[in-house]
């Protein structure tokens, strides 16, 4: 699955760079042809650099949704999931902790005994 995701993002960069460079051609081509100034050719393109960046954070944000479904119907954990068990974990062992400190610390049992 992580070969596909990096294949299909490295398309889409490669359509984005192959997109931009299409562009600034056409654009030069108008300049030249006097169909545009130069100015308005640069200002043309920044707003459309800016309109696909804000398109690609688009896609981003759904590619990120959808890989989460995904993710949560094969029943795989995620960064987050773990994150939050370790949190979970530290949070009792300083209960633990306290435990032990307040009535304590139980005998260790000797891991090489067995039962």
């Amino acid at each position: 699955m992580r070969d596909w995701m990096k294949k299909g993002l490295a398309a889409s960069m490669g359509l984005a760079v192959i997109s931009k460079e299409r562009m600034e051609k056409i654009l030069r081509d108008m300049v030249k042809r006097g169909e545009m100034t130069p100015s308005a050719s640069k200002e043309l393109l920044e707003k459309l650099i800016v309109r696909g960046e804000q398109e690609q954070e688009q896609l981003d944000q759904y590619l990120r949704g959808r890989m989460n479904k995904l993710l949560k119907e094969m029943n795989i954990s995620t960064h987050e999931d773990i994150q939050d068990l370790k949190q979970q974990i530290h949070l009792l062992e300083e209960r633990l902790t306290r435990l032990e400190t307040k009535y304590g610390t139980p005998p260790q049992e000797d891991p090489d005994q067995g039962s």
